[in-house]
């Protein structure tokens, strides 16, 4: 029995308990598989209450299918294809189950057994591995109960499942804890073993592009593999070696994806194609649309290039991330239309990754994002996608160009377009979305008169995310004033006008209520909120009018595309 393999229980339908239970049989997650993402509130939550739920009249519980990889060296080695989400929820859950029965005398024996059979081998092997990177975190939280840091997103989350199951558990009657470890080792499961990847890549691709809730990015994986198998048939070339070496590439792109917090997997790949790829329906359709384009002798490298691209994209997402911190130009970008931006920043980055002119295309494009938000026309309309995708890498100075003309002119000729930003501004009514950004630049420019350090993005953006210190619009004269009513003028004129408004946090701003000028706090840390304490017991439609005539004069002279 001991030396019993994993084909030798790999009936169809079989069990979690018959696949783990021979000694020698450990299982792995290959690294270019996604890391844990199964979220606490929704697929753990789920998972449990199928169990608690599952009925009596329905002797086993359903745990789907699994797709394992037989290691190319040691036999008893399975590689989880596809199920990896599923199997590590499972040893999650029955390695809480071993801690609860670890505490009580009359369940030592039953512990001894899970442990060894899910967790630790009685030969010291570690039974089921996650990809690398979280492998000891695994170890440490999850078999050996300790602590261990949590730096990535799939850590927080094997953390969340752990504390959530045992909370659960803890509190549960034991034999309501018993009856779920039963029907989860004899859960039934269907299994495919495969012996190597270019099969493994077949049953893939045809369970999982079926409607299976995969993303994008998993889906153009195992379809870039199918076709890389399918390239190879009817000639004398080996597919294993190809598709290892996309295996490696997509190891590298889920490590990357594992420190990126601005865009998940499927926006980063989006923003891949669209700026190397003709539009198509979606990503995977770029993709293939392009590839059936090739010659059927040059698929493999064309895919080879492909992947090699989108590692180099996803490494670049970091790197941005990193740089929207201190660098302004590029949160800007960010923080005003990332979808439309973002293509053309990779594209950037692609070509021109250390030069230093890069600093006025984004300001170009900066100008471009904050005028549009002012326009009267069809403001829906965003040529930077496009863009992105025709500039070829070879003449920084003729994208520097054409972006100049559009911070001028907008992107369709008929927009009037500085005519509207200057009439926008000159005008009474700023209580929108574009005057917190507006506000912000000006706060610098006054810190910048007298030297004192700007206001970085992080701050401003408040990614860190202290609800209390999120930067909003006050109005310096309330909206609402106690026991007072404006007049009609003011109301339409001088309340929501830019004069008016004053870049706050959400703290200050609950503080401050609707108090008048004169009666709201003296202190605050903002240049353009100490520039009204003189004024605070004078506060009225002259000194909102001066105000504005200050802030329009800056924001022409900030935006005006000439000075870049």
């Amino acid at each position: 029995m001991a030396d019993s393999t994993l084909s030798d229980y790999m009936d169809y339908k079989t069990t979690i308990y018959n696949i783990f239970s021979p000694r020698k049989n450990t299982f792995a997650v290959p690294n270019y598989q996604r890391a844990y993402s199964w979220e606490k509130d929704k697929h753990v939550a789920q998972f449990l209450k199928d169990l608690k739920e599952h009925p009596d009249s329905v002797a086993q519980y359903h745990y789907g299918h699994f797709l394992f990889e037989r290691d190319d060296i040691d036999i008893n080695r399975y590689w989880i294809i596809d199920g990896q989400q599923r199997m590590t929820t499972a040893i999650i859950f029955l390695s809480c189950i071993y801690s609860r029965l670890t505490g009580d005398a009359n369940y030592v024996k039953m512990a001894k057994n899970l442990h060894d059979e899910y967790l630790i081998s009685s030969d010291e092997q570690q039974k089921f591995h996650t990809v690398d990177y979280d492998n000891n975190f695994f170890v440490n939280l999850i078999i050996e109960g300790r602590e261990d840091k949590v730096d990535t997103r799939s850590r927080k989350r094997i953390k969340e499942a752990r504390a959530y199951l045992l909370e659960q558990i803890e509190k549960s009657d034991i034999n309501d804890v018993l009856h779920w470890k039963d029907l989860l080792e004899n859960a039934k499961i269907t299994t495919d073993i495969v012996n190597d990847k270019a099969e493994a890549a077949q049953i893939f691709t045809f369970q999982n592009d079926r409607g299976k809730d995969l993303t994008n990015l998993e889906k153009l994986k195992a379809y870039l593999m199918l076709q890389i198998f399918l390239s190879c048939k009817g000639t004398d070339k080996n597919p294993n070696e190809a598709i290892g070496f996309i295996e490696k590439e997509f190891e590298t792109i889920y490590r990357a994806l594992e420190k990126i917090n601005i865009a998940n997997e499927d926006q980063v790949l989006g923003y891949h194609t669209t700026a190397f790829l003709p539009y198509a329906d979606n990503s995977i359709e770029r993709v293939k649309n392009n590839l059936i384009k090739q010659k059927a002798e040059n698929h493999q490298k064309w895919i080879k290039n492909f992947v090699v691209e989108l590692k180099r994209s996803f490494e670049f997402v970091i790197h941005i991330q990193g740089k929207r911190k201190t660098y302004s130009y590029i949160g800007d970008v960010l923080f005003l239309d990332q979808a439309n931006s973002f293509p053309l920043l990779l594209k950037l980055f692609h070509y021109h990754e250390n030069d230093s002119s890069l600093e006025n295309i984004f300001r170009l494009i900066e100008i471009i994002l904050f005028r549009l938000s002012y326009t009267t026309g069809n403001y829906y309309t965003n040529s930077l996608p496009s863009i992105a995708y025709n500039y070829s890498g070879k003449d920084l100075g003729e994208l520097k160009s054409i972006l100049r003309g559009h911070a001028k002119s907008g992107f369709q000729p008929y927009w009037n377009f500085e005519t509207d930003f200057h009439k926008c501004l000159t005008g009474d009514y700023h209580y929108w979305g574009s005057t917190r950004y507006l506000l912000w630049k000006y706060e610098n420019s006054l810190r910048d008169g007298i030297r004192e350090p700007y206001m970085l993005f992080p701050e401003f953006k408040n990614i860190y995310g202290a609800h209390k210190l999120e930067n909003t619009i006050d109005h310096w004269t309330p909206q609402n004033p106690y026991d007072l009513e404006y007049e009609k003028e003011f109301k339409e004129k001088y309340l929501n006008n830019i004069g008016n408004l004053v870049l706050s946090t959400r703290g200050r701003n609950a503080s401050d209520s609707n108090n008048l000028p004169s009666d709201k706090s003296t202190y605050s840390t903002l240049i353009s909120r100490q520039q009204l304490e003189d004024k605070k017991g004078s506060w009225g439609k002259e000194e909102i009018k001066n105000r504005q005539e200050l802030i329009v004069k800056f924001a022409k002279h900030y935006w005006n595309p000439e000075n870049v």
